[in-house]
């Protein structure tokens, strides 16, 4: 049975498994993680303890970030790229302090706009990932890039209207991955 006399309450007569659900709804989860490995493992004990079906994966991420905070993202090195998902990139040193010089004030956008993405690819020497924002459909979108030899990042921005921001590059710029224009071309209308 659980009992919580030690700090003054009602002694609960509850049967052992509504004990263990009561105790698992006690544990508090708000202790912002250390590591990668320690958010994942405090995201699935939130999931243990509330029911996904009643209040959705946004409900379920929401609490998530309510109870273990934002997922670290840990540090990527520029061999590593492949294969990692542009909205870690952009998040993970040193790639975010260069994406934050390179777009300024739309940094934030940018990177809600990579929330939903698939891999970064190859493409020549640069590395390029896309994405959009959470909510589908009609969302802002992004795609960044990054040279795997000389470190340079650039960026393009479209928000629900469709209103493009280029960073570090114009229609004039040479040297500019080919996946890029495809971006600009499919996901747009423009190029």
């Amino acid at each position: 049975m659980f009992s919580n006399q030690r700090q003054g309450l009602i002694d609960l007569k509850l049967p052992q498994c509504c004990s263990i659900f009561a105790i698992m709804l006690g544990t508090s989860f708000t202790a912002q993680a250390q590591s990668l490995e320690n958010w994942e493992q405090c995201a699935f004990k939130v999931g243990e303890v509330i029911e996904i079906l009643e209040i959705g994966n946004i409900g379920y991420e929401q609490e998530v970030k309510k109870q273990c905070g934002l997922r670290p993202t840990p540090r990527i090195e520029i061999s590593q790229l492949e294969a990692k998902l542009p909205f870690d990139v952009i998040q993970a040193e040193p790639w975010k302090q260069k994406f934050q010089q390179l777009t300024g004030k739309g940094y934030d956008d940018v990177k809600l706009s990579l929330t939903v993405s698939s891999a970064m690819q190859r493409d020549g020497d640069w590395l390029v990932g896309k994405g959009h924002d959470s909510q589908g459909g009609d969302s802002s979108k992004a795609v960044i890039a990054v040279n795997s030899k000389t470190g340079k990042v650039l960026a393009i921005y479209a928000d629900v209207t469709g209103v493009l921001e280029m960073y570090g590059f114009d229609v004039n710029s040479k040297g500019i991955p080919e996946k890029l224009w495809q971006w600009l071309s499919e996901e747009t209308g423009a190029g």
